[in-house]
């Protein structure tokens, strides 16, 4: 299903939430900070296996959808093709990304 929210280039639909210690400490002081799952498909041997992947994107600036996915997907690309995890595979490819939630330093 698609849907058309009639948005304007430059505008989100992300509810951004105020920080937790947690995301705090891993957003190493941006501003922004966002998590977002990355769902890949791997081949090793015949056999497909599905992953999924969570991935933390710090930003100073708001993000919107296609450049937090960008960065999402090359964050996920380095982990491809450093991990022993998927050396052995003979294919990977990412089939799927959620935004989970988005956190604002200033959102209280």
């Amino acid at each position: 299903m698609i849907h058309d929210f009639n948005l304007k280039k430059g505008e989100s639909l992300m509810k951004y939430y105020p920080m937790n210690d947690l995301v705090k400490e891993q957003s190493k002081n941006h501003q922004f900070s966002y998590t977002v799952i990355v769902n890949l498909q791997t081949r090793k041997n015949d056999e497909e296996e599905y992953i999924n992947r969570t991935v933390r994107v710090n930003s100073d600036n708001k993000l919107v959808e296609d450049d937090l996915a960008q960065r999402a997907a090359n964050v996920v690309y380095g982990l491809i093709e450093t991990h022993p995890d998927f050396a052995d595979c003979e294919q990977v490819q990412i089939i799927g990304i959620t935004f989970a939630c988005a956190y604002d330093r200033e959102v209280i």
